[in-house]
């Protein structure tokens, strides 16, 4: 009895264990399935559709391929959400990890002798206690500026070694700039003297420890000179350089060098200093050098903005009028320039009757005018110039004219008169005299000399002389009847074809040189004013597409408009621009683009244009 109940008692805990064992395996089989099913989702609603759960028991695992870093840890903080972060498993994989970039420490220190400002990115680790205690000594009691701010990563190799070394030689420099990285120190510093400068470079190479990079700008102040001076002396092929002055090392080297291809071989000094009236001092004594040098000698003395020139008496009249004017016009705008040609001394010792004043005038067969001789001042200088561009284009006029105060009354007057007969020439020359005014040249109109005759009349007036040298050319008169279209279109590309138009590089401007081609060009028009005519631009293959099309278009509207400025009706004329897409030659080789570098005329040909012949072929 006893062993009975003992067995049934056994076997019902045994069943009791089992229904329990079944009972918790249910219980943690839904826990598992509900918890992951809530995961899933909310990584879904998220659109973490790489992400992949699994339930084992209170703890998700979570498995995938993430496509970056933040994806990663957007799906963890989602599954934060739903359950206890202590209950998630991380196993993903990141496919494109997101690098963590290392701070870039940096230290700049700035220092005027009591005051100390302290700006850059340091390691936490370092301290930034350590380094402003170290900085309040060497500023003491003065101003210490904290700027810093930390990161809390590790310290970079070499970080420690720098820094030492840095706030080591701010130590010894009251004026300066430090900058301390992990990978070099440099310094800049403001010494008090040449000798002082060269003793500090000396003493941081000596302490600089083993392993760190060392760059230096240490400076000794600059002098102030006042006033900045020049001069030099160029007597019988010596040059003696008396004074000299400079505002940069680079400044002074090519001050120097002028001085040395004007014949210089002294040991040449020149001082650099502050107070230089303007940053084109330079260039304003390289010209005045060049032009004193090419006079074959005499006396240049500058005094800040102030040149004086004073040439020897060897030099004739023209000579000097040509070579002061043109450096006067390149002379920069705040500079004024005195110039003074010695009265010439007879061999009795007596001074010689110095030169006649001029002014000169001249025109190329190529339309190029050249404005050399004297002017009254510097408003009628630009005036001068104004009327020539006006007559001759603003292009073909070169205006180098000097400016003397002393020439005799009516001087513009005559001025403005030979201008004007000139531009009745095809090519010629005017030379204004204070007793007359003498013209000489070519014209294409057969009746020029009555022209000029009657326009010096009329513009100077009794009381001044005048001479009139001047002629046609039967080859340049108009013919009475006017050229066939063809014949026009041929004796416009011959004239291409032996000189092109020439424009300044990568700009629609035609050159002064090129004037005389769009003469010639504009001449053969006249003789076929009713034939219709396209004017093509094209460029060689360099550069972009658009950028040569447009270029293209632009230089045959500036040869289009150079026309009507020649008085050619160009209602019958289009210009039209093809960029590089009509090649002549090979844009491989240079000669190969200056040839599809080209301007050219084509005949439009419509019942208007067409010639009998071709009339006759339509026929048959």
């Amino acid at each position: 009895m006893h062993r009975t109940a003992l067995l049934f008692s056994a076997i019902s805990f045994v069943l009791v264990a089992a229904a329990s064992f079944f009972l918790a395996s249910r219980a943690v089989e839904y826990v598992e399935n509900s918890t992951q099913e809530s995961v899933d989702k909310a990584l879904l609603a998220s659109g973490q559709n790489w992400a992949t759960t699994r339930a084992d028991g209170l703890v998700v695992h979570l498995t995938g391929l993430a496509p970056d870093e933040a994806a990663r840890l957007q799906a963890l903080e989602i599954m934060g959400q739903v359950i206890d972060t202590s209950r998630i498993s991380d196993r993903t994989t990141v496919l494109q990890s997101s690098e963590i970039v290392e701070p870039r420490f940096s230290l700049e220190v700035l220092r005027n002798l009591d005051r100390i400002s302290l700006i850059g990115l340091i390691p936490e680790r370092v301290g930034r206690t350590f380094i402003l205690e170290r900085a309040a000594k060497i500023a003491d009691g003065g101003t210490v500026t904290d700027m810093l701010e930390s990161a809390e990563h590790r310290v970079p190799s070499g970080w420690a070694r720098n820094l030492d070394f840095g706030l080591e030689s701010l130590e010894q420099l009251p004026r300066s700039k430090i900058s301390i990285t992990p990978k070099d120190v440099r310094v800049t510093a403001v010494t008090e003297s040449p000798e002082e400068q060269s003793a500090v470079e000396q003493a941081l190479i000596k302490a600089k420890p083993d392993g760190v990079v060392l760059i230096m700008d240490i400076s000794a102040p600059r002098p102030v000179i006042a006033p900045f001076r020049f001069r030099i002396r160029i007597t019988d092929g010596e040059v003696e350089l008396q004074s000299c002055s400079s505002d940069t090392r680079a400044s002074r080297d090519r001050i120097l060098r002028a001085v040395r291809t004007a014949g210089g071989e002294q040991k040449l000094i020149c001082d650099i200093g502050l107070g230089v009236p303007t940053t084109e001092w330079d260039r304003a004594i390289i010209q005045s050098v060049q032009s004193l040098a090419a006079l074959g000698g005499g006396t240049l003395d500058v005094t800040d903005s102030d040149i004086s020139l004073v040439t020897t008496d060897t030099v004739s009249q023209s000579r000097f009028d040509t070579l002061v004017g043109s450096l006067e016009s390149s002379l920069p705008e705040l500079f004024s320039l005195q110039a003074v040609l010695p009265p010439k001394i007879a061999v009795d010792g007596t001074q010689a009757a110095t030169e006649t004043p001029e002014f000169i005038a001249t025109r190329s067969p190529e339309g190029l005018v050249q404005l050399r001789g004297r002017i009254q001042s510097q408003q009628a200088k630009e005036s001068v110039g104004v009327f020539a561009q006006a007559l001759f284009g603003a292009k073909a006029v070169d205006n180098k004219t000097l400016i003397d105060p002393n020439l005799p009354d009516g001087w513009p007057k005559r001025v403005f008169a030979g201008l004007e007969g000139l531009s009745e020439l095809r090519h010629g020359s005017v030379i204004v005299q204070p007793e007359d005014v003498s013209i000489r040249g070519i014209s294409a109109k057969p009746d020029v000399t009555t022209l000029v005759s009657k326009l010096f009349a009329v513009r100077l007036g009794k009381g001044n002389g005048y001479k009139i040298d001047v002629q046609h050319d039967p080859k340049l008169i108009e013919k009475d009847n006017p050229l066939d279209a063809r014949q026009c279109e041929a004796q416009i590309n011959a004239v291409l074809g032996e000189q092109q138009i020439a424009f300044s590089p990568g700009s629609s401007s035609i050159e002064a040189s090129s004037q005389g081609v769009l003469d010639a060009i504009a001449d053969i028009l006249r003789e076929c004013p009713d034939s219709r005519f396209e004017i093509e631009g094209h460029t060689d293959s360099q550069g972009r597409d658009e950028m040569n099309l447009s270029l293209s278009q632009q230089r045959a509207d500036a040869v289009l408009s150079g026309l009507l400025a020649r008085r050619i009706l160009i209602a019958g004329i289009a210009a039209r621009g093809f960029g590089e897409t009509q090649p002549l030659a090979d844009n491989g080789s240079e000669e190969g683009r200056a040839a599809n570098r080209r301007i050219a005329f084509r005949l439009i040909i419509d019942d208007a244009t067409t010639t009998p012949s071709e009339e006759e072929k339509s026929d048959e």
